[in-house]
């Protein structure tokens, strides 16, 4: 699942500025979280039976989640810089859906604890733990499998792209106070399905483009004539 929001980030993402003409970037990380999606969805098919995906809108936020069912993983998709942000909120200050997914680690603990303002965050979940079964339940409303909440453990997939690359990929198991139990570092295992690194071109003034490698360049145009292809099919139909 590495290597999909790899390619998201990177191939998908040159295709798509290239198809579009874009001139100026302001939903940039909107669209790179579309291409994510849209990958790893493609890659765990309704008829895959090891991993199952359920997406669920939150407000004005999508969450797609993984069932890993060999693993008993529930996996989530974050940027770091997120994760960062959200650590530093009160407990109540945390996105409800973050807090039912962390519930899922609640006998896990960090060996080395960080030092907090409160310990607030303990007796929120005690308090509102029924809240946060009903988000968990609605969260995993779209898998086509029964999912057992005593069953499953959280893990959140967090990264970080600079200059058109994946530049950070990171696996953790948090605990209850988002400290980290474990972490797997998955930037190395994205690496053999690049095909298009980043060549930087000399433009007026000084300024540099990111433009396409010869492969990325050759796969637009497979897909170009795959398009023809299907066109001409149908006037013949």
């Amino acid at each position: 699942m590495n290597a999909y929001s790899f390619q998201a980030l990177c191939e998908d993402r040159q295709e798509a500025d290239a198809y579009m003409g874009l001139k100026t970037h302001v939903s940039g990380p909107f669209l790179n979280w579309d291409l994510i999606y849209r990958n790893l969805i493609n890659a765990f098919g309704d008829d895959n039976v090891s991993v199952k995906w359920s997406t669920t809108v939150r407000g004005m936020w999508t969450v797609l989640l993984l069932y890993d069912v060999e693993s008993g993983l529930l996996i989530s998709f974050m940027r770091d810089t997120r994760l960062e942000t959200i650590k530093h909120l009160k407990a109540e200050k945390q996105p409800q859906y973050i807090r039912s997914l962390i519930a899922l680690n609640d006998e896990l603990q960090a060996t080395n604890k960080q030092l907090t303002l409160s310990n607030d965050v303990t007796s929120s979940e005690s308090q509102n733990g029924t809240e946060l079964m009903k988000v968990l339940d609605n969260l995993c409303s779209g898998f086509d499998c029964p999912i057992e909440h005593h069953e499953l453990h959280h893990a959140l997939v967090c990264f970080s792209s600079k200059y058109g690359t994946l530049s950070s990929l990171q696996a953790y198991i948090l605990d209850c106070d988002l400290d980290i139990v474990e972490q797997q570092n998955w930037l190395d295992m994205t690496k053999p399905v690049m095909s298009n690194e980043i060549e930087t071109a000399k433009q007026e003034h000084n300024k540099s483009t990111i433009t396409l490698k010869s492969k990325a360049t050759d796969r637009l145009k497979e897909k170009g004539l795959v398009a023809l292809k299907e066109k001409k099919k149908e006037k013949q139909a």
